[in-house]
C-alpha cells in the first residue's frame, strides 16, 4: 500500500517508480568511488573545520546544476517542463531533510560526557559530514555532465581537460 502511494507520488515528478527516484539520488555506478571519498573527506572536514566551505560548495553547485541543466536542455533541444523543476526540487528537499536529521542527531548527543552519547555524537558528526560531501560530489558530477552536454564533450573528456589545464597552471 505504502509502496503504491510512493510510486504514485514520484510518478508526478516523471519517475517510473521509487527505485528510479532512489537511483537519481544515489548513483550506484559511482557510489563505489564517491562514498569512500566522502567518508574520508568528512574526517578531514571535521578535523580542519571546513564545514562552511562544504556548505558554500553545496549552495554553489546546486545553483550551477540548475543553470547548466537548463542550458544543456536548450542545447539538446529538449523541452523544459515543470516536472523537471519538480524533480530538481524534490531531490534538493530530500537531501536537506537527510542533512537536517543527521545534524539534529549530532547536536542531540554533542558535549555529553557519557561515553555512549559521546560516541554517538562522533558517529553522527561523521555521518553528517560524509552525507554533505557525498551530496556535493553528486552535484559536481551533475554539473560536469551538463557541461559535457553543453560543450559536446563527454564527462570523462571534460574532467581530463580540466585536470590538464590545472596541471598546466601549476607548472607555471
Amino acid at each position: 500500500m505504502i509502496n503504491k502511494l510512493l510510486n504514485q507520488f514520484v510518478s508526478t515528478f516523471g519517475f517510473n517508480c521509487t527505485g528510479d527516484f532512489t537511483d537519481s539520488i544515489i548513483h550506484s555506478k559511482i557510489l563505489g568511488i564517491t562514498l569512500p571519498l566522502a567518508g574520508i573527506s568528512a574526517l578531514l572536514e571535521n578535523s580542519l573545520g571546513l564545514q562552511h566551505l562544504t556548505l558554500i560548495s553545496f549552495v554553489v553547485l546546486v545553483t550551477l546544476e540548475l543553470v547548466t541543466g537548463l542550458i544543456a536542455a536548450k542545447v539538446k533541444g529538449e523541452q523544459i517542463v515543470s516536472n523537471k523543476f519538480g524533480r530538481f526540487g524534490l531531490k534538493v528537499l530530500v537531501w536537506l531533510i537527510l542533512l537536517y536529521v543527521t545534524n539534529s542527531m549530532r547536536l542531540e548527543y554533542y558535549g555529553s560526557l557519557e561515553s555512549f552519547r559521546n560516541l554517538a555524537s562522533g558517529f553522527f558528526t561523521w555521518l553528517h559530514g560524509t552525507m554533505f560531501i557525498y551530496i556535493v560530489l553528486e552535484y559536481l558530477i551533475s554539473v560536469l555532465e551538463n557541461l559535457g552536454a553543453i560543450t559536446g564533450k563527454s564527462k570523462d573528456n571534460l574532467i581530463k581537460s580540466i585536470i590538464d589545464k590545472l596541471n598546466n597552471l601549476l607548472k607555471k
